[in-house]
């Protein structure tokens, strides 16, 4: 939980400096396994 804890601070404290993704392609099958994404 100290490990979770901490990615989870860290996450916070870098929040205005993470980007997000945007999922360009979605199979109808098995989603966040083949789908392919690009950085926002």
């Amino acid at each position: 939980m100290d490990l979770t804890a901490e990615a989870v601070e860290e996450v916070y404290y870098n929040r205005d400096r993470l980007r997000g993704l945007k999922m360009i392609y979605e199979p109808k099958y098995l989603r966040f396994f083949q789908a392919r994404f690009e950085l926002q």
